[in-house]
């Protein structure tokens, strides 16, 4: 089988939307009569990945009884814990090819993932005007400069979509038990300006609040 070329995280709680979630994964939610992870995927192919992995935990079967109609899609499943951004990559690492794409199972946006992996850089974020709790990302000349409370410059009119590309190489910087990837892999390139950012001016919304999924919802 070919390595995947993108990477759909899905194996949150989803704590934000109980008591929808104790009976459904967060990414099975339906918005506009299908799945989340249906649009998320069609995301995906619009650009041309073809073989997606997706890993899942929290009532993990539902995820692989959802992925098993659709070709090309491939789950892992995380237990006995979840093993968060940079663990859950890491550990599907020889499933993916050179240079992936990540897509969250609860986010629903136009980004343009074919220019994040067109930039020629060992990572790139989609990054877009910073409102609300979002963490600030500073960005310079086309290269992420600085995350809040993670390297270089706190200040920042951006923050991080939650949409990225990384060539698999870089995951061995992922230690063993680490969960999350913006404090291993993002962290240690930064410095050395080998991330890109391209700005999302387009369709953006996150799925972890009953408000915003009624929104989602009725529009």
């Amino acid at each position: 089988m070919p390595r995947a070329t993108a990477f759909i995280l899905a194996a949150g709680l989803g704590t934000r939307l109980r008591p929808l979630t104790d009976v459904t994964p967060k990414p099975l939610l339906p918005i506009r009569g299908r799945p989340i992870l249906d649009h998320v995927l069609d995301h995906a192919r619009a650009h041309g990945h073809e073989h997606v992995v997706v890993n899942a935990h929290w009532l993990a079967p539902q995820i692989v009884a959802w992925a098993s109609g659709r070709p090309g899609v491939t789950v892992v499943v995380e237990a006995p814990v979840i093993l968060g951004t940079g663990g859950g990559l890491k550990n599907a690492a020889h499933l993916l090819a050179d240079r992936f794409v990540v897509l969250n199972g609860d986010i629903l946006c136009d980004v343009d993932l074919t220019a994040l992996m067109e930039l020629p850089a060992p990572a790139v974020m989609a990054v877009r005007r910073r409102e609300g709790r979002h963490t600030a990302v500073a960005v310079e000349d086309g290269r992420v400069t600085g995350i809040a409370g993670v390297v270089g410059n706190d200040g920042g009119a951006w923050h991080f979509t939650g949409i990225h590309v990384m060539n698999r190489a870089e995951l061995d910087r992922v230690p063993p038990g680490e969960a999350c990837i913006v404090r291993t892999v993002y962290k240690a390139l930064v410095p050395d300006g080998k991330v890109g950012a391209v700005i999302h001016r387009g369709v953006w919304a996150d799925v972890g609040t009953h408000e915003e999924y009624q929104r989602l919802q009725a529009g």
